[in-house]
């Protein structure tokens, strides 16, 4: 019974996506997977905390809070599972938490430790596809960046911020943000910044609040914006 619950959770995470019945029963047989239950309001990784880990969300909704590096403004985002954790920040240069991260909901969530992840990457050629392809992806996405057209008004340099500052494509964010510091940032004054989120907030767009920006929903500020 405990491998078939199992067998349905790695189904339904990308980074198992494509393997057959008998490909998922091999790497049950034979990974060590560690299980994580939390309820609401638990804190799952803070900001800085060691990584080195592959973090799974199978069941439940976290709430990511990113801060800027002078600790200036603050984003939060909401991860619906299945998913992965910082996948990326399982190796490399940094492998450390770039975000605290919070139940919203009770979750469950596998852990797999780097020995494991080399283990399976080693054994199992679509897990390294897939995972090959989901840091791909990502770092394609965030070297296209540089590439886009350049904004024509201010309107739209504040919501390339915006987009640019979310890691999750789509959904409900929340800035925590000061006028003054988003006006630095696209570099115009506070009056102008002020105009224009006044006009986004009119439009249904967003709603503002004292230091504080949030966005209904991140696919149409996109839409408007291009």
């Amino acid at each position: 019974m405990e491998n078939f619950v199992l067998y349905n959770k790695l189904i339904s995470l990308p980074l198992f996506m494509g393997m057959s019945k008998e490909d998922l029963e091999q790497i049950i047989a034979t990974t060590k997977f560690d299980f994580i239950k939390t309820d609401a309001g638990d804190t799952i990784v803070k900001e800085g905390g060691k990584s080195g880990q592959l973090l799974l969300l199978v069941d439940g909704e976290v709430e990511t809070c990113t801060a800027a590096d002078d600790k200036g403004y603050t984003v939060i985002e909401n991860l619906k599972a299945p998913g992965a954790i910082q996948p990326e920040r399982a190796f490399g240069l940094t492998q450390r938490y770039s975000s605290s991260i919070k139940a919203v909901t009770g979750c469950s969530l596998i852990c797999i430790n780097k020995n494991e992840i080399l283990k399976l990457t080693n054994d199992s050629l679509i897990f390294r596809i897939n995972l090959l392809n989901s840091i791909s992806t990502a770092l394609q996405k965030k070297y296209h960046e540089a590439w886009r057209n350049i904004p024509s008004t201010l309107e739209q340099r504040i919501c390339r911020f915006f987009v640019s500052h979310c890691v999750h494509p789509g959904g409900r964010k929340v800035f925590m943000i000061k006028m003054n510091r988003l006006a630095a940032e696209v570099n115009d004054n506070r009056l102008h910044v002020s105009q224009s989120l006044h006009r986004m907030s009119e439009q249904g767009i967003i709603a503002l609040s004292r230091g504080k920006i949030e966005i209904h929903s991140l696919e149409r500020m996109i839409g408007s914006w291009r």
